[in-house]
């Protein structure tokens, strides 16, 4: 994609803005309503978790229809079951809040790894660091303005004397109705699928996955719990330690989001002059772990929050390359169901983590950040080991060992 961006492409960040500017604004405004609402860190962290379990229920499910009927009309039933669950959750009540958030997490189960398979399956492969790349700038620059948009509720209360409980509500809904506008974009999407005698069972396709395939998911595995435990929660973390509101929420977000969005465009041709995708991924993801530590020795918000802007535009802004270099390995008719089976093994530690992490935000505020940057920094060791060769400059092929092909994990974004 040097150079062009195809018809699919233009249709898939048309639809990734639409999806972030959704999650932007709900994830500023999820932590202060919340706490309005009188959740503690402990029924913050086990409602999360309810929406990290849905997810996991329901991804298998996810990759194996996308591989059988196709990603688009997948991608397409969570998008709308996505927008429902928002609405239910501005509701207020807390049977509906635990509806909204076992729903929320459903439709990500079904729609991250449609959105994963679709991506790798519309142009060609040996592009895809730059498809992956767009599109998810499209959508971190979507999460960016959602973000800011986290200062419409409390300029309602500040200018219009509203209830800021029920401006929250009120944008919460709003930000639920915003994915139907990426359905239409969505279903144009022209998609390559393999042929019926290529489709295989789930049996079949994890039989070829090779042993680097379980290696990953251990890797997956020590992330997903490692950002549950305290990124998945850092929006409580700011509110309960610094009493921010989604103002200041949204401000740190989506200066994140729209700094992210810039870089994201300039990985591809880096890891093209830098040696590869997966030497630039470690590199650059690594150098975040040491601000990570730093936010827990201050006591100064906009302090901690330069620090944390910094270390997730370093540890998210090379995602897409990595998701593009193992999916890359994943035969075409199996990249459903590899994506999905890498993205159980993180969403179910994750599920596990963020409970944690709400238990231990309540005991010491600090100690799920430290434990965090401890098992990225295995995780990633364990990666740097798993492929040295790539790591020094030898591309990695697809063998029987090495992964026949492995398959690519959803959404390494730890924020």
């Amino acid at each position: 994609m040097p150079g062009r961006v195809d018809e699919n492409v233009k249709r898939l960040i048309i639809a990734g803005l639409a999806v972030g500017i959704s999650w932007g604004l709900a994830w500023s405004i999820l932590a202060p309503y919340l706490r309005g609402l009188g959740y503690t860190g402990k029924e913050y962290g086990l409602v999360g978790s309810t929406a990290v379990f849905s997810g996991a229920l329901f991804t298998l499910l996810g990759g194996t229809l996308s591989d059988r009927y196709g990603s688009r009309p997948i991608l397409v039933v969570g998008l709308v079951s996505e927008s429902l669950s928002l609405v239910l959750v501005s509701m207020g009540d807390p049977l509906l809040v635990a509806t909204g958030f076992f729903l929320y997490g459903a439709s990500n189960g079904l729609s991250m790894v449609a959105q994963q398979a679709l991506l790798s399956r519309t142009g060609r492969d040996e592009e895809m660091h730059y498809t992956f790349s767009y599109v998810s700038a499209a959508s971190t620059l979507g999460g960016g303005v959602g973000s800011l948009l986290g200062w419409l509720p409390v300029l309602a209360n500040r200018h219009l004397g509203v209830p800021l409980l029920r401006a929250y509500q009120v944008s919460l809904a709003g930000s639920g109705l915003v994915p139907l506008l990426a359905v239409p974009a969505v279903w144009g999407v022209r998609e390559r699928l393999a042929s019926t005698s290529k489709r295989q069972s789930l049996t079949s396709a994890i039989g070829r996955l090779g042993r680097v395939f379980y290696a990953l998911l251990a890797v997956d595995a020590i992330i997903g719990f490692g950002a549950a435990l305290s990124i998945h929660n850092i929006d409580y973390y700011f509110t309960a330690k610094y009493h921010v509101t989604s103002a200041g929420l949204g401000t740190v977000f989506g200066v994140q989001q729209l700094v992210m969005a810039g870089l994201m465009t300039l990985m591809p041709s880096l890891a093209d002059r830098a040696g590869g995708t997966l030497r630039v991924y470690l590199a650059v993801t690594g150098s975040s772990i040491p601000l990570l530590v730093a936010m827990t020795l201050v006591d100064n918000y906009p302090v901690a929050a330069t620090l944390y802007l910094a270390r997730s535009i370093l540890m998210n802004v090379a995602n897409p390359l990595y998701n593009a270099f193992i999916m890359r390995l994943v035969p075409v008719e199996l990249r459903g169901r590899a994506s999905a089976l890498l993205s159980l093994s993180w969403t179910i530690p994750a599920g596990i983590g963020r409970a944690v992490g709400g238990l231990l935000l309540d005991i010491d505020l600090e100690l799920p950040l430290r434990l965090t940057a401890l098992l990225y920094t295995i995780a990633l060791a364990i990666l740097a080991l798993l492929f040295h060769n790539h790591t020094k400059g030898r591309p990695v092929t697809p063998t029987s060992e090495s992964v026949g092909g492995p398959s690519a994990r959803v959404y390494f974004n730890d924020s």
